[in-house]
């Protein structure tokens, strides 16, 4: 599914992957709630291992969506080892800025 359609995002994507994966689910709500963020939900991914956490925001452009990611990730980085990636990414050709559909909610 793609992030980016005419320059702007209305998700942000932080996709995790890795044996701490509970310890990420707690963490990015408790981050969450600390930011009063509360347009987001946390699926599982083709694994138990993998999470996505779709974080609903109003038409940034990729700039912008980049620059609040970067800053969530920071904070995470403080918490644990980085075993995520953030998007859509400038660093990433628009192409490239996807994300695989979900396989299920985790509340």
């Amino acid at each position: 599914m793609p992030l980016v359609k005419h320059d702007t995002t209305n998700y942000l994507v932080i996709e995790y992957k890795g044996e701490e994966h509970q310890r990420f689910f707690h963490l990015i709500k408790h981050l969450f709630k600390t930011l009063d963020i509360q347009n987001y939900h946390i699926y599982e991914g083709k694994d138990t291992e993998r999470l996505q956490v779709f974080v609903e925001v109003n038409q940034l452009t990729l700039e912008e969506a980049d620059a609040q990611l970067q800053k969530l990730s920071d904070t995470l980085k403080e918490k644990m080892v980085k075993k995520w990636k953030c998007l859509p990414s400038t660093s990433l050709p628009k192409e490239y800025n996807i994300v695989t559909l979900p396989y299920k909610r985790v509340e």
